[in-house]
């Protein structure tokens, strides 16, 4: 079992994922490794010839509470939720219930499984994939899910297949809001970059729709008498011989900008996924490291992940801002 976000009952600090835990042999209670030595028997020992078992006990007083006690990960949670808050699996009614569903393969049925990693359990936040399934530095699925929060059914599917069969899938809202996109899944440095580059693109744009309109106006004059005359390629030629070096630029200009901005959205959506995947894992390990004493990792990864939905639409107003201001400018011109 996964102790990390559970208290040890001799120091009543949170387990992080370094620490060094030592479980009771007779009752299963965990402890610290230097509190269990420095009391030199398991905290619960006068419980022991009853019978105490540490998990049992959790099970029972949920019971008596009304609760429902996660079959993956120990939490307790409410009796009308239907999902573990802590690790995001499956809430069954008992342990033998969780492992009686499981199949040959060791996967609970509907659930991810070898072979076929896009199978899926209805509403299931974690797409089918085991909460405790290891994303690689010691993260869980489930501590990933609770650091991505919004769309996590898709998002662990997708890091599972990246870190099972090195694959991932096209990104297609990453291809169209590209550095949106990343500030609005919080990878703010790159982001940042890369939504100063769009905009810088967009800006460069619109400066040329404005400045050189005339220019525009005059080029799809002659595309259309050349090509109402038969003689395009000749009609075009003898229009652009007649142009200076900055005509030329503002012509073509708008074009390479485009195709650059293309490129740009085809490559993002190729590769946001992983990148997001390093990203959450990075996040997750800094956080479950750094979180102070006495304080719960497994609440912080739900206060500092999830998206930042007020910058992406303050980044997209300010896109159709620029986008569109040339036409209204043209327009009083």
């Amino acid at each position: 079992m996964d102790y990390i976000g559970k208290k040890c009952p001799v120091c009543q600090k949170y387990f992080h994922a370094d620490d060094d835990v030592v479980v009771c042999p007779d009752c299963g209670t965990p402890h610290h490794r230097e509190c269990y030595e420095s009391l030199g028997h398991c905290s619960n020992e006068n419980l022991h010839e009853q019978g105490y078992d540490y998990q049992e006990d959790k099970e029972n007083a949920a019971e008596a509470d009304g609760m429902k006690i996660c079959p993956s990960c120990g939490h307790v949670n409410d009796n009308n939720h239907f999902f573990c808050g802590q690790c995001g699996a499956s809430l069954e009614s008992n342990k033998n219930n969780y492992q009686s569903n499981q199949n040959s393969n060791g996967f609970p049925e509907g659930k991810g499984q070898p072979g076929n990693p896009f199978v899926v359990t209805f509403m299931d936040p974690l797409g089918g994939v085991p909460a405790d399934t290891d994303f690689g530095d010691g993260i869980t699925a489930g501590e990933t899910a609770k650091y991505v929060k919004q769309n996590t059914p898709y998002f662990i599917r997708v890091f599972n297949n990246i870190k099972t069969m090195n694959k991932s899938k096209f990104n297609f809202a990453a291809a169209l809001f590209t550095g949106g996109y990343l500030l609005y899944r919080k990878m703010y440095k790159i982001g940042a970059v890369f939504a100063f580059i769009q905009l810088a693109m967009i800006a460069v744009e619109s400066y040329l729709t404005i400045a050189y309109s005339s220019l525009y106006t005059e080029f799809l004059n002659a595309y259309s008498q050349s090509l109402s005359s038969g003689n395009l390629t000749n009609g075009i030629t003898e229009y652009m011989q007649g142009l200076d070096a900055m005509q030329l630029l503002a012509l073509y200009l708008p074009t390479l900008v485009e195709a650059a901005r293309i490129v740009m959205m085809i490559v993002f959506g190729i590769c946001t996924n992983r990148m997001y995947f390093k990203h959450c894992k990075k996040q997750i390990k800094k956080i479950k490291e750094n979180a102070a004493e006495g304080e719960n990792p497994e609440t912080v990864l739900q206060t500092k992940g999830g998206v930042n939905t007020g910058l992406a639409i303050s980044l997209m107003i300010t896109y159709l801002v620029i986008m569109y201001l040339p036409n209204i400018i043209i327009g009083f011109m």
